[in-house]
């Protein structure tokens, strides 16, 4: 097996759930090349990970580490970040122990590695979505050959890209050199601001062929959709729409109008798509946006949140007098 250190690609597994552990360990064991070194780091959880780790024992080159306190809990990235501090190779996967790789992704990688003599800070395979029981939902957009960070974010705020942060393989000196993640709550959207920054020196490249299997399932963060979680969502992306402004400020400011354009589209396209009431303050974060980023009136925000309030208010007295919503929003 291979040793620590020894090999290019750390895979790192944050591992917390097992309901889908053993087949994302399956995925990984199913890898035509095994030159990586494997790493799940124990979250604290209260489930068997390390029962269902040991049955890979001797079929995978493998470290599993527990540690003493729960830290996703409270900061997914820093238990990301802390599980990657596992890690020595020069190249790092963030996966999960819910997603699934094709079993060609480590021999693509390295391939790819390899024809472009390294030199890339990022690689990032195309993905499907599959849903609980392992079935295709979703062919994602394919991503371009080269990207830069800046039109990536743009494709993302317009739409019209998907991303997934157990796509990424990064490079280990390229991460420490841009600080990482921004730990955003939830890691929400701290993928996207990772990619941006990986792909301001040297294009982003992707990995032709193999995918990864990305599962949105109901132990799935992003699938999770109570109240509380769904406004901690909308508050944070509006925190992840101004580093966007911020990043273009620093980095392009050419394209700073281009990116405003962009980040109000996908502002509106959320409010659009909210079914929870907004509260004063979540109003209060959107017309700073408003003001702060977009250069609209003070107020905007405040009645772009009336306007979603009412709609949705009018859509409960609809379903109360069983009144089909379509005849009012066609």
């Amino acid at each position: 097996m291979n040793q620590p250190g020894t090999t290019p690609l750390a895979i790192v597994i944050p591992a917390y759930k097992t309901k889908f552990l053993r087949e994302a360990l399956q995925s990984i064991a199913d890898q035509t090349d095994k030159n990586f070194q494997l790493y799940v780091g124990d979250d604290c959880s209260p489930e068997p990970v390390a029962e269902i780790v040991r049955e890979f024992a001797g079929r995978l080159p493998l470290r599993y580490h527990r540690f003493e306190n729960n830290l996703g809990g409270r900061s997914l990235v820093q238990q990301f970040e802390r599980c990657c501090r596992l890690t020595t190779e020069p190249w790092v996967w963030i996966f999960s122990d819910d997603d699934v790789m094709d079993a060609g992704c480590v021999a693509a990688f390295l391939a790819e590695l390899k024809n472009t003599s390294a030199s890339h800070d990022l690689y990032r395979f195309n993905t499907v979505w599959v849903n609980s029981t392992s079935g295709k939902s979703l062919v994602s957009p394919l991503h371009p050959q080269n990207e830069s960070g800046a039109d990536f974010l743009l494709a993302r705020l317009r739409g019209g890209r998907n991303s997934t942060l157990q796509e990424l393989i990064f490079s280990r000196a390229a991460w420490e050199a841009v600080g990482g993640m921004p730990d955003f709550p939830l890691g929400w959207a701290a993928d996207d601001a990772l990619v941006a920054k990986l792909g301001r020196q040297r294009p982003i490249r992707t990995i032709a062929g193999a995918r990864v299997n990305w599962r949105l399932s109901d132990v799935n963060l992003t699938n999770e959709q109570t109240t509380g979680s769904v406004r901690i969502k909308i508050r944070v992306s509006l925190c992840f729409l101004r580093w966007v402004s911020d990043f273009f400020k620093s980095h392009h400011p050419a394209r700073l109008a281009e990116a405003k354009l962009s980040i109000e589209h996908k502002l509106l396209h959320e409010l659009a798509n909210c079914w929870i009431f907004l509260d004063r303050p979540t109003c209060r974060e959107v017309d700073a946006l408003g003001v702060d980023v977009l250069g609209h009136r003070r107020g905007w925000g405040w009645w772009k949140g009336l306007q979603l309030n009412a709609r949705l208010a009018l859509i409960k007295i609809l379903l109360r007098l069983k009144i089909p919503c379509e005849k009012f929003f066609a």
